[in-house]
């Protein structure tokens, strides 16, 4: 019991009003409540807009499969850190309601940088063997149920591997895919996921290698008699597909009856399991249908002039940018503006990007008010694109594939504010899409982003059906934008230059499914040398990258010692310290360490054999109390040249004027 191992007793009913407190529940959280679950192994998937509940009713579904006895816990798979962290802190706020009053379930996080999560940390402590740490359920001194029921046992919580054992979890989905692909103690990892109702939120988020992940992983899910609720704002129909067909080849049931068929209504709901298949249209919510009026600039000063303008009629403003680099370009035309915007993005210290996440859901999120947020500019990159509850009253963005570009706007007025006077409208800064684009159509509009969003066809058709219909009608009009830019057939349309992208995307998509297929577990095959690439001798990944990033470490110099950058936040733990001064950066922009030989085995001692390949970077202030500057090798070893680079902890890693882009 102290392990945590024995499952906890499940609650025999549970309502809405913990979940989404004192709030009627929309027709999708109804459906979950009432809809028949079918005998053994099930999928449900939840096709919903923006900021509609979809997390609440995967939670209404999970409770009902555990307490018919097919699972045991919970876990909840995202596509990033910084959204497992946002939903680590919700389930530890409701997870208690699933289980039975008496019982004192676990709760986990499940990513690379769990252990700096003060939430995740917290649960430890608590948790941990012999502490007696909770007040009885039910007394007048209980705290807050983060404070109170949010435990993981010491030993699952002491391992990665062993916190899907957890009664309930929240972590990357990178977690859960090592259950299938031949690395060392996926079979723990099976084992808990098993016995867990798998929750993947997001499910369009992922390139086409991990998609194949994915349905590999509900296959397993299916063939192990668990089963999986996943959730989508912007779902196309060839994915949804693909995804219900493997977890019908899992579950055994290869002759279903699919009363699904291609059916382009949404909201939609899918049950797939006991030999069947069934789609229904679910209602939205009638007052929270919107039709977003959507304008295109052309150009980023345009952009700048429409944040300002905003900002100055005390509007909490977003502008979304795809590159890190363009960010800063934005911050930096902004602040010469003279507005005082705040950035978030990837490339920042993990102690700083914790703490500019944190700050930026209290600035923007649900419970922020009035002078909190009134006039306030956020700049950032996709960071903010998936699963954060933030809200803003205007929004500029740059172009991306619609189905991002809907995720974006789901934060654009995503909760009722009394104070709003003028109506929404999503402002796209994009090129023309005009019937003769050149093949560097989008890349002479946006040369970094060109290697985010590979896919350049996809673009013009985004804007194209944007420029037409010029509004996002939701949820009514959703199916119909999607599809526009994903379905079948749309290739026809699209200019002669862009045709070739299109199918060097294809290509591209269909080799990364053939490389994933490869690394892969098979299911049927069981554990046979032939069942996977037992024998590489390197990790198998979770995600193709093209761009390789390596890990930064940033110290400084006190009293004489090489000391992390993170020291004053955890001067008694060094490995913590050490990683929470850590920043990626792109592989091509850094070759080697410029710090002397000795002095870097000197700062090391601490250093793992995990860390051998992280550089250390000795940073200094380039003005008492200024940014830090530092400097790293770059290029070929043969041919290494210094490269300077400043470090802001609000505004994060630059490289200086002249160093290698």
């Amino acid at each position: 019991m102290e392990a945590g191992l024995i499952p906890s007793g499940i609650s025999r009913r549970i309502d809405y009003d913990g979940l989404i407190g004192a709030h009627a529940p929309s027709p999708m959280q109804i459906w979950a409540r009432s809809v028949e679950l079918p005998a053994g192994p099930a999928l449900f998937m939840i096709e919903d807009e923006t900021g509609s509940g979809k997390t609440e009713a995967a939670l209404m579904l999970a409770h009902r499969l555990m307490a018919s006895g097919r699972a045991d816990g919970v876990f909840i798979a995202l596509p990033t850190m910084a959204t497992a962290n946002a939903m680590f802190d919700r389930l530890a706020a409701a997870h208690r309601r699933l289980f039975s009053a008496d019982a004192v379930p676990s709760v986990a996080l499940v990513h690379g940088a769990r252990g700096m999560h003060e939430g995740f940390r917290s649960a430890m402590r608590r948790g941990g063997r012999g502490e007696d740490a909770y007040s009885p359920v039910g007394t007048p001194d209980r705290t807050s149920e983060i404070t109170a029921s949010t435990a993981c046992a010491a030993w699952i919580a002491d391992d990665r591997r062993r916190t899907f054992l957890a009664d309930a979890g929240a972590g990357t989905v990178d977690q859960a895919l090592l259950s299938v692909l031949p690395s060392r103690h996926q079979s723990l990892r099976l084992l808990g996921l098993m016995r867990r109702v798998l929750i993947l939120d997001e499910v369009h988020a992922y390139d086409a290698y991990m998609q194949r992940e994915i349905e590999t992983l509900l296959e397993f899910q299916a063939g192990l008699g668990g089963s999986a609720v996943l959730l989508s704002a912007t779902l196309p129909l060839s994915m949804r597909k693909r995804l219900t067909d493997a977890f019908t080849k899992g579950s055994g049931n290869q002759a279903v009856l699919d009363t699904m068929g291609g059916s382009a209504d949404y909201p939609m709901a899918t049950v797939c399991g006991a030999g069947k298949r069934t789609s229904t249209k679910v209602g939205g919510r009638p007052e929270r249908a919107r039709a977003l009026p959507v304008r295109f600039l052309r150009t980023p000063d345009e952009a700048f002039t429409a944040v300002e303008r905003a900002a100055g009629a005390g509007q909490a403003v977003l502008y979304i940018r795809n590159t890190v680099d363009d960010a800063l370009d934005a911050h930096t035309a902004l602040t010469d503006r003279g507005l005082e915007p705040d950035i978030f993005h990837a490339r920042f210290a993990l102690v700083d990007r914790l703490k500019i996440e944190d700050e930026v859901v209290r600035a923007f999120g649900k419970g922020s008010r009035g002078a909190q947020r009134a006039g306030k500019v956020l700049i950032a990159t996709q960071v903010v694109e998936q699963s954060l509850d933030l809200d803003f009253d205007a929004m500029v963005t740059d172009l991306a594939p619609v189905d991002l570009l809907i995720q974006r706007a789901g934060r654009l007025w995503r909760h009722d504010r009394p104070e709003r006077e003028h109506q929404p409208e999503l402002l796209v800064v994009g090129p023309e899409p005009v019937p003769d684009a050149s093949a560097e159509w989008f890349r002479n509009a946006f040369p970094r982003a060109a290697y985010v969003y590979r896919d350049h066809a996809r673009l013009w058709l985004t804007a194209r059906v944007l420029e037409d219909v010029g509004v996002i009608e939701s949820p009514a009009g959703l199916r119909a934008l999607i599809e526009a830019v994903y379905g079948d057939n749309v290739d026809v349309c699209l200019p002669d230059a862009l045709k070739e992208t299109r199918l060097d995307a294809e290509g591209r998509t269909g080799a990364d499914r053939g490389v994933a297929a490869t690394n892969v577990l098979n299911f049927t095959m069981g554990y046979v040398r032939d069942g996977g690439a037992w024998d590489s001798d390197a990790r198998t990944p979770t995600r193709l990258v093209e761009d390789p990033q390596v890990t930064l470490r940033l110290a400084l110099v006190r009293a004489g010692q090489i000391e992390p950058y993170g020291h004053w936040v955890a001067p008694t733990e060094p490995w913590r310290a050490w990683r929470l001064s850590e920043v990626n950066v792109s592989e091509r922009r850094v070759g080697g360490e410029a710090v002397h030989a000795a002095a870097a085995e000197s700062a090391k001692a601490d250093w793992t054999t995990f860390d051998d390949d992280k550089i250390l970077v000795v940073c200094e202030p380039e003005t008492p109390g200024g940014a830090l500057v530092g400097t790293v090798l770059s290029g070929a070893p043969d041919s290494r040249e210094t490269v300077c680079l400043s470090y802001d902890a609000r505004v994060g890693l630059r490289w200086t004027p002249g160093a290698a882009r």
